[in-house]
């Protein structure tokens, strides 16, 4: 005789990588945020203490990649064992309904049909042209002013030596606006993890959400941002940070380090 091994549940799953961690409820609360009773129910595998399955979905996703597990595995294997809304009725048969042929439109109707289309082609022709007739009415050629007046002679007697004319006063130019500096854009802020342990670890570049997921020891990651930089560390004695270059110290007692870096 063969004894077949069946496969762990969804919350024997969760539970092994915790433990495996050395992780309780309450680190993985504080790491995702998700209260300890939501995910004491995944482990437990009682979904109806959960608010619905949309919040179930996001929780089971948010806890599985914190514990480095695929979501979409755990998503499958909840499918086959507990969500029994997708399985088909069985000994149901549809009644077969003879279709018939579509109506052909009749002569009539056709032509009305017809008949609105070739009107509303002239209406467009007309239309247009009408707007052309009108624009050529609103602009009358500019004709150039010829001057009415003949020269005046010069009265006789008088002096040879003509006055000279008065010189019109120039008109100082305006100077032109000189040209205001761009300003400059606020410098990045740039935040360098480098970790000496395997840790998970979130980012939020200016407000969004740019990784979540675990870094490697010995692994060195850069992230820019604009505005703020949010870096939310779950081992956080494993990791280095550094900001703009200088070294960031993180709290010596906590394990889960969460802080918002903002451009100088």
């Amino acid at each position: 005789m063969t004894s077949s091994v069946e496969p762990l549940g969804i919350g024997e799953r969760l539970r092994n990588a915790r433990e495996a961690r050395g992780w309780s409820l309450a680190d993985v609360a504080e790491l995702t945020r998700i209260r300890p009773t939501y995910l004491e129910a995944l482990e437990e595998e009682q979904f109806d203490r959960l608010p619905g399955r949309t919040y179930m979905r996001g929780f089971l996703r948010t806890y599985a990649t914190a514990l480095g597990l695929d979501p979409d595995e755990l998503f499958e294997a909840y499918h086959l064992e507990f969500d029994t809304s997708a399985q088909p009725i069985m000994g149901v048969h549809s009644a077969e309904v003879p279709i018939r042929p579509a109506a052909r439109p009749s002569p009539l109707r056709r032509f009305l049909i017809l008949a609105a289309l070739v009107a509303l082609v002239l209406a467009l022709i007309l239309g247009y042209i009408g707007i052309q007739q009108l624009r050529r009415f609103a602009a009358p050629a500019a004709r150039p002013e010829s001057s009415s007046q003949p020269p005046t002679a010069s009265p006789k007697g008088a002096s040879a030596q003509s006055e000279p004319l008065a010189q019109s006063p120039t008109t100082p130019r305006p100077r032109s606006a000189e040209p205001q500096p761009t300003p400059l854009p606020a410098a990045p802020v740039t935040v360098v993890l480098r970790a000496a342990e395997e840790s998970w670890i979130r980012i939020s570049a200016d407000g969004e959400r740019v990784f979540q997921g675990f870094i490697t020891a010995g692994e060195e990651r850069t992230w820019r941002a604009q505005r703020t930089l949010t870096v939310r560390i779950g081992n956080a004695q494993g990791v280095s940070v550094e900001v703009n270059g200088q070294p960031v110290q993180p709290p010596s007692r906590r394990r889960v380090y969460e802080r918002t870096f903002t451009a100088p």
